[in-house]
């Protein structure tokens, strides 16, 4: 169900320093990551921008902007995000997971009242880069970058954030799965593709 007050961001501005290579443009099972990460977005969003510091993502037909504060990491993507968005609710997504699905999306969104930052937990651990941030958050997060504080778990102690535990039949085959180097592309082929 669509929620016309939620934005799908596709981070997609890293260095790719150990892959070498745009991640977000690898195929997996025929289709470019991205490709699949905004298909996986449109059934729980009214709008999607994609925050990418070069022109390899304009192909898609959505709002791409470049990171306002260079070189920050994830932590300057997400307050790019939540400066241009025009909505409360943004659902940010690493463009380095191919496998988060519909219906993980639609959950987290649907779960991510009453806070600041909704974040789903799997395996104990908690992913941030697949997470609804409100747009209030946006002026701490010029203050963090502004002192140079660029690790985002560390970033989290400063918001009010609500863990979302993920039922097993939604987190299956492991949506949170992420690639980083060439070697866990190569093994992830394998794996999924069969080759």
């Amino acid at each position: 169900m669509k929620n016309p007050k939620v934005t799908g961001v596709v981070l997609a501005g890293g260095k790719n320093s150990r892959m070498g290579l745009d991640k977000g443009l690898l195929m997996v099972q025929g289709k470019k990551i991205v490709e699949r990460t905004i298909e996986a977005m449109k059934a729980a969003v009214d709008e999607i921008i994609i925050i990418s510091n070069g022109n390899n993502y304009d192909y898609l037909g959505y709002k791409v902007y470049s990171d306002i504060v260079k070189n920050c990491g994830p932590m300057g993507g997400i307050f790019t995000a939540l400066t241009y968005s025009k909505t409360d609710k943004n659902f940010v997504v690493s463009c380095d997971m191919p496998f988060i699905s519909r219906e993980l999306v639609g959950f987290i969104v649907e779960n991510s009242d009453g806070c600041e930052i909704a974040i789903p937990q799997h395996r104990e651990k908690l992913e941030p880069l697949c997470a609804v941030y409100d747009k209030s958050c946006r002026e701490r997060f010029e203050v963090l970058l502004q002192h140079k504080e660029l690790k985002l778990q560390d970033a989290l102690r400063h918001f009010k954030v609500k863990q979302i535990s993920v039922p097993e039949n939604i987190s299956a085959g492991n949506c949170f799965e992420n690639i980083n180097t060439p070697a866990e592309y190569e093994t992830l082929k394998l794996k999924k593709d069969g080759y």
